[in-house]
């Protein structure tokens, strides 16, 4: 749509009104001709009928389009002429003297129409000198008079002259400021689309997680924004070099599955060039080299636009419309571009996304598979070791022990060890239900004090170990027999790799919890290593582990039996050296 222009509408209602103006003036002059009484009415009727003839011509002219060509001025000038040997016809019939109104009014209408100066000036000239023979008609070659009414009547000339240039060039500045009032309106209202454009891609992003639930509702939204049927987007792979057609794809409303589609980029196409090239490229009408285009020929389009899509400076992969009932614009063309940069960019985030879902849930079901590995060969285990380490008890009872020391010796070793890969299996068969969130939870009231006093009685060493109750509150919610495990675990630890310096064990008060800290002095745990110590088979000293026994499952035991009993366990250094593990469980 072309910019209105103002001067043609302004000129248009002028002559609308000059049209009227004139109706009304011939009416009156042809009642005023037929009462004249020596008028032949032959030649009357002749003139008459030009003049009617002509307004009519200029009543039904197609005004606003001849004003924008000479044609349109030439018409003017013509019609003021008429207007002018109208007036001068009159007033010639007249008895009165001339007073020359009926000129101005024919000079005045010529002025507002805008008619350029030259023109204006001729009308002017026109005017004075026919205004000039109806004085002389009436006076006679009296040069006083003559000189009396037109030095007036060409002083008002020049002044309606100079009126028409102030008008002309303040309309001028006007339709220049609408214009650009306009131009701002437009580019204000392509802005306003681009943003619609977006919102609804964004708005189409947010409602949902899967690339195959926001890709056809996206490039809906694309397609349907430059009234196309038909919408796809087609994503580079590069292990396979060729663009993979995305499915579903979009068509006159409706998701559509796509079968496997893959397109090479030395393969003759529309959307291998964008990719290529990076430039929009649009078929408007197909030939019989585009039959060659296996997309093209697939969707049986007659009309495709293509643009690329980018991350950054990097080409993803093509976004394609077709089938839209007229040819694409150059607008439909910035209409793409403007959606193409976000939509690569969720394109490319979401199908990173997908791959890494997908590689995460591979993860996650090789996990599940090793924790029920775990798990079954741990029962199995355990069965057969019960066995075993009965009998190896048996075997120790003093009727039975042999006697040479050797054999009781090789008996004492093998009912340590098999102990050992009892714990061993039991930490596994814990960690596996940590994991699989299947641990047994018996939550009930416990007097902290007695609990941690049975536990330091029971344990090998359990004398290096300072118990401090402190006046804290010492009833916990807790199962029983999870939180012994936790801190035989934490003591254990304490007492195998904290030197030979003194255990501690203090409790303080927290809010709505009790912290109980298991303290050591001894090495401690470099810096480097805070990070790992909750995670399981961590041994961050592996020889000293070869030697005390672990196989590194124990803090991790700690961590998920704490948190499952809706706890906390955190590690710090202990003053002076040392470590010091605290953990806070809930009060009733």
């Amino acid at each position: 749509m072309g910019e209105r222009d103002l001067t043609i509408d302004y000129r248009v209602k002028v002559i609308t009104t000059g049209l009227i103006v004139s109706w009304f003036g011939f009416v009156i002059f042809s009642l005023w001709a037929f009462s004249l009484p020596d008028v032949d009415p032959t030649s009357m009727m002749i003139a008459l009928g030009g003049f009617f003839i002509g307004l009519v011509i200029l009543t039904f002219a197609p005004w606003r389009s001849l004003l924008t060509s000479p044609v349109g001025d030439w018409m003017l000038l013509v019609w003021t002429m008429a207007a002018i040997l109208a007036v001068l016809m009159f007033e010639l019939r007249r008895m009165d003297q001339p007073n020359g109104m009926g000129f101005l009014l024919v000079v005045f209408f010529t002025a507002a129409t805008l008619t350029p100066n030259r023109t204006l000036i001729t009308i002017g000239t026109i005017a004075g000198i026919a205004y000039a023979a109806a004085v002389i008609s009436f006076n006679g070659f009296e040069t006083t008079a003559l000189v009396g009414h037109l030095l007036p009547f060409l002083g008002a000339i020049v002044f309606v002259l100079l009126l028409s240039v102030g008008i002309r060039a303040q309309l001028e500045q006007t339709n220049d400021a609408y214009h650009q009032l306009a131009r701002r309106e437009a580019a204000l209202a392509d802005q306003e689309r681009e943003l619609s454009q977006l919102y609804d891609v964004s708005r189409t992003i947010g409602a949902g997680s899967k690339l195959d639930e926001v890709l056809p509702e996206l490039v809906g939204r694309v397609a349907m924004s430059v009234n196309a049927r038909i919408g796809l987007v087609l994503l580079y792979d590069p292990e396979s070099e060729a663009l993979d057609l995305m499915s579903p794809i979009w068509v006159a409303g409706h998701t559509v599955r796509a079968d496997t589609f893959h397109l090479g980029l030395d393969e003759y196409g529309i959307g291998q060039r964008v990719f290529m090239s990076n430039d929009a490229e649009v078929i408007n009408e197909m030939s019989r080299d585009h039959i060659r285009d296996r997309l093209v020929s697939e969707l049986e389009a007659e009309r495709v636009a293509a643009v690329a899509l980018r991350v950054g400076n990097r080409t993803i992969g093509v976004l394609l419309v077709g089938d839209k009932p007229d040819a694409f614009s150059d607008a439909d063309l910035d209409t793409l571009h403007s959606v193409a940069a976000p939509a690569a960019l969720v394109l490319n985030q979401m199908a990173r996304y997908e791959h890494a879902r997908s590689t995460s849930e591979r993860m996650a079901e090789l996990a599940r598979l090793k924790t029920d590995f775990v798990s079954v060969v741990s029962h199995e285990l355990r069965t057969p070791l019960t066995s075993i380490i009965g009998a190896l008890g048996t075997l120790q009872r003093p009727e039975l022990a042999p006697e040479d020391p050797r054999a009781r010796q090789l008996v004492e070793m093998a009912a340590k060890q098999s102990n050992r890969l009892k714990t061993l299996i039991e930490d596994l068969l814990v960690v596996s239900r940590i994991e699989a969130d299947s641990l047994p939870m018996r939550p009930s009231t416990i007097e902290l004090e007695p609990l941690l006093v049975g536990l330091l009685e029971s344990l090998p060493n359990g004398d290096r170990v300072l118990f401090d109750p402190g006046n804290t509150i010492t009833t916990v919610t807790a199962d029983p027999d999870h939180l012994a495990r936790v801190f035989t675990n934490l003591v254990d630890n304490a007492i195998k790799y904290g030197g030979d310096g003194p255990i501690e064990i203090r409790t303080t008060m927290g809010r709505n919890e009790v912290h109980i800290s298991v303290i050591d002095h001894g090495p401690g745990i470099p810096y480097e290593q805070h990070d790992r110590i909750f995670e399981r088979f961590t041994q961050l000293q592996p020889h000293a582990t070869r030697s005390k026994g672990g196989a590194g499952l124990g803090l991790s035991i700690v961590k998920g039996l704490v948190e499952a009993m809706d706890g906390r366990v955190w590690y710090e250094p202990s003053v002076g050296g040392g470590a010091t593990f605290t953990v806070a469980i809930p009060t009733p």
